[in-house]
């Protein structure tokens, strides 16, 4: 897509009523005040961004890339780049500006430093018109590398002049089955975050606070957790206990610290392990210790685990919590754990109604003051002292009120309508308008909807709002395309002129169709104008001459629920128009997984995946093919050969990445590799990383039986097949996602709900009329539905049903009362035989009873004999 500039913005605008700087407090900024201007897409990993003074915003990408992007003239410049380890999820992470940025030019960086040493770097750089220089590591963190995940990473200014610096627990959380990863065993320290989170001798899963000095080293300030002269900790710590600390700020008036931190997975509390998983929104007024991974969202204690033996013992005590693990270098009495101030689960909660349900991955976001900022689009007053808390998996932004301890005491929902793909990073500029980073939705790539943009507030005119869409953008010629623009508006109520340009011609019909009969790239082009001067544009491409090729897996029987120890029948499809006309689909361009993740949430767990590198397209555009192959020795090694040999080489990206582009020999014979100095490093490293990665497949058929070992958690089928493309034409590809749930389930993950509440797992406050109901699920195969209940006093009738709480009944049963309140009894109601997918409702009556009638605990979908 052809870069966007500030003609081609897109303005998002919703709807509420009128604001303006001068606006009393009580009076809420009505939406569709707000505009977001697009400047950049198609990003790669972005991570932080600085708004410099000098009209220009800068970004990192995990990669290593950064980015710059003029705002005189919109234009976006590949400005500098440091060679990074980006394995697992290490890489560029922060990016700050020194205090005195104007006088001295001083940018600071956190990063993952090449070479065999693990260890992640913050330093600070001298910034100039052609790049960053004078690199001077003013601090080092140890890592280790052998295993993921959390990394930290995020960099802030108070208003003191004091750096505040996130760092992640540098732990493995795949073997604790989403609770406290504590385990002591010989040789595991990387799974436990006692090592490091919890460690007052240890800088990781902290946030630390330090004063740079000009020479470029670092001073401890006063008021940190530690003093300077204790060798069982670091002065360097403000924070502790914390997991993935990803974003923070520092409110520049009160001087107080925020930050989200990512919780663990558990997707309900088991007695002896501990709590369900939790996200947090914390607020530090002074230095403490926030329980990890001790505790986590409202003290919510863990018990002590012996991993060797699978026995639990007490719950740790929030009021004196103590770290005795043989991985732990500092001080075993720890600071009494502090509690978060926001704190939700995957599923709803009551306590944050908010929040809602769904992933989770909590960030903090600046605080606002309008006597801060000059400029005509500042946001306005109503917003002052609020700080900004979003979700980058949830897509929420809002700006919190707070009390003098720090509590939530109004939430306003800020632009709750526009989509935010993955908020990544955001800053307010020196003219009061918020710049943000989108990450996008696909997960260690490239993604075409990771954005930079900025958001205005307008008190006039405003401009119109432009909803556009294709029904497609790619397929063989003769290509029927649908352009619809009928969603624009104009919250003015100016009247709207449409003027799309395609291919010379004008056309100013909101929707209509037109046929692109020839092969090739074009970019459509709709202008949106509201007769008073404002107008939006947005552009599209349309790719005609590849048609997209068609992925499924077939999965025999049911294709919603697996069971533990049953085998699941399946076969991978895949077609492709043009490729079987051509060379044919080969094997080596399909991916096939089938994995199993902990986690109950399906965004979630697609943050650990390994994404479909497009190293092989790139392969197969350059001259690669003819001295290698995959699985045979050629000229050069096989790639297979290759993943082998550099497998335990922590350097093996970068090293290999830097032989790709300036050639070389040597290493496997007299056969000299041919450089290819036109390449980007990220394509070399894309090419690199697809190497290496066969040497760590599973090898699954394309077609044949899967058995289940879990009894939680999810399966996910994953197939991908990306086409040979047709010059001009980009190889297109298509992926295709099946996930398996577990048979049982919480019963709090519904979808939809009447006059229920909802907490800890379980659906309480059933009353008569209550329903609740679960979307998409195939009953295909099964028999019957199982309820797990307690607090059943008053009793009742279930219907199950399909369509509406009003559709086809498929099975009824009597929950008979017990008002004793004692243990928790299953009610099993066979259902009729009904196929395909179906939205579900759960139905409760009790004619003439106001009370509360029981809890249900979980539902289990039962298969037939």
């Amino acid at each position: 897509m052809k870069r966007l500039g500030l003609l081609g913005l897109v303005g998002l605008f919703l709807s509420c009523g009128q604001t303006t700087h001068e606006t009393k407090k009580e009076e809420a900024p009505e939406e569709s005040r707000f505009v977001k201007e697009v400047f950049a897409t198609n990003l790669y990993e972005p991570t932080e961004l600085v708004v410099l003074p000098k009209g220009k915003v800068i970004f990192t990408q995990r990669r290593g890339g950064i980015k710059q992007y003029d705002l005189r003239t919109n234009e976006l410049s590949d400005y500098d780049s440091i060679p990074v380890h980006h394995e697992k999820e290490d890489g560029l992470m922060g990016i700050a500006l020194d205090p005195e940025f104007e006088q001295n030019d001083w940018v600071y960086l956190y990063y993952s430093p090449v070479g065999d040493e693990p260890v992640q770097h913050l330093s600070r750089f001298t910034y100039t018109a052609k790049g960053l220089i004078n690199e001077v590591v003013m601090l080092k963190v140890p890592v280790q590398r052998e295993e993921c995940c959390h990394t930290g990473g995020s960099i802030q200014f108070g208003s003191d002049g004091l750096l505040y610096l996130s760092t992640g627990d540098n732990s493995n959380p795949f073997d604790s089955k989403g609770f406290s990863p504590s385990d002591e065993r010989p040789g595991r320290s990387a799974w436990d975050a006692q090592k490091s989170s919890a460690n007052t001798n240890d800088l990781r899963g902290k946030i630390l606070r330090i004063k740079p000095e000009p020479d470029g080293s670092y001073s401890i300030p006063e008021g940190n957790l530690f003093v300077d002269d204790d060798p069982l900790t670091k002065p360097e710590i403000y924070v502790m206990g914390c997991r993935n600390p990803y974003r923070i700020s520092v409110d520049p008036k009160r001087g107080w610290l925020f930050w989200g931190d990512v919780g663990p997975d558990a997707g309900e509390d088991v007695e002896g392990r501990g709590p369900r998983g939790h996200d947090e929104f914390n607020v530090a007024k002074e230095p403490g210790f926030f329980g990890w991974p001790l505790f986590v969202g409202d003290n919510y204690a863990y018990n002590e685990y012996d991993f060797s033996t699978g026995i639990s013992q007490a719950k740790y005590d929030p009021a004196a919590p103590f770290n005795n693990s043989p991985n732990n270098t500092g001080l075993q009495n720890l600071p009494p754990a502090q509690p978060a101030k926001i704190y939700y689960p995957y599923a709803r909660t009551d306590i944050f109604p908010q929040v809602k349900n769904g992933g989770r991955n909590a960030m903090a976001g600046p605080v606002y003051y309008s006597d801060m900022y000059e400029g005509r689009s500042k946001f306005p007053a109503y917003l002052d002292g609020r700080v900004i808390y979003y979700d980058w998996m949830r897509g929420f932004i809002y700006f919190l009120e707070l009390d003098e301890e720090g509590n939530p005491t109004d939430w306003y929902s800020f632009m709750p309508n526009t989509e935010f793909n993955n908020a990544m990073d955001m800053e307010f500029g020196p003219d009061g308008n918020l710049y943000m980073i989108e990450y996008g939705t696909g997960w260690f790539t490239r993604n075409e909807n990771a954005k930079l943009s900025r958001i205005r507030y307008i008190e006039s005119n405003r401009p119109p709002v432009l909803e556009a869409s294709v029904s497609r953008n790619s397929g063989s010629a003769p290509l029927e395309v649908r352009f619809d623009a009928s969603g624009s508006k104009d919250y003015d109520g100016d009247k709207l002129k449409y003027q799309w340009e395609i291919e010379g011609e004008t056309f100013n019909d909101s929707v209509f169709t037109y046929v692109f009969e020839k092969e090739g790239v074009y970019y459509p082009e709709l202008t949106l104008s509201d007769g008073k001067g404002d107008y939006r544009t947005q552009q599209f491409t349309i790719e005609v001459g590849n048609e997209p090729p068609a992925v499924d897996i077939a999965i025999t029987g049911n294709n919603t629920f697996f069971w533990q120890g049953r085998n699941i029948a399946y076969e991978v499809q895949i077609s492709d128009l043009e490729d079987e006309k051509g060379a044919g689909i080969s094997t080596d361009q399909i991916r096939f997984d089938i994995n199993h993740y902990q986690s109950t949430d399906m965004a979630e767990t697609l943050g650990h995946q390994v994404p479909v590198s497009n190293g092989l397209t790139l392969i197969e555009s350059l001259d690669c093919k003819g001295c290698h192959k995959v699985n045979e020795k050629s000229i050069g090694p096989s790639y297979t050969a290759v993943a082998d040999r550099y497998k335990t080489d922590r350097n093996a990206v970068n090293y290999l990445s830097r032989k790709i582009i300036s050639g070389g020999g040597g290493v496997w014979g007299e056969q000299a590799m041919s450089a290819h100095p036109d390449l980007t490093t990220e394509d070399a490293a894309s090419i690199v990383e697809y190497i290496l990665s066969l040497g760590n497949q599973m090898s699954y058929p394309l077609e044949g039986t899967f058995k289940t070992s879990e009894a939680t958690g999810r399966y996910l089928f994953t197939a991908a097949y990306k086409d040979r493309g047709k010059a001009p034409l980009r190889p297109i590809e298509v992926t295709r996602n099946i996930w398996l749930r577990p048979s049982r389930m919480p019963a709090d993950l519904f979808d939809d709900s009447k006059d229920i509440q909802a907490r800890g797992g379980e659906i309480r406050s059933i009353y008569h009329g209550s329903w609740v109901s679960f979307n998409n699920l195939d009953l295909t195969g099964i028999g019957s539905v199982s309820f797990l209940l307690a607090n059943r006093e008053k009793g009742g009738t279930v219907s199950i049903r399909t369509g509406a709480p009003d559709g086809v009944e498929i099975g009824r049963g009597e929950i008979y009362p017990d008002r004793s309140n004692g243990p928790t009894s299953t009610l099993e109601i066979e259902i009729k035989d009904v196929t395909g997918f179906q939205n579900v409702y759960f139905v409760f009556t009790n004619e003439g009873e106001e009370n509360k009638l029981l809890y249900i605990r979980n539902i289990e979908f039962n298969p037939k004999p």
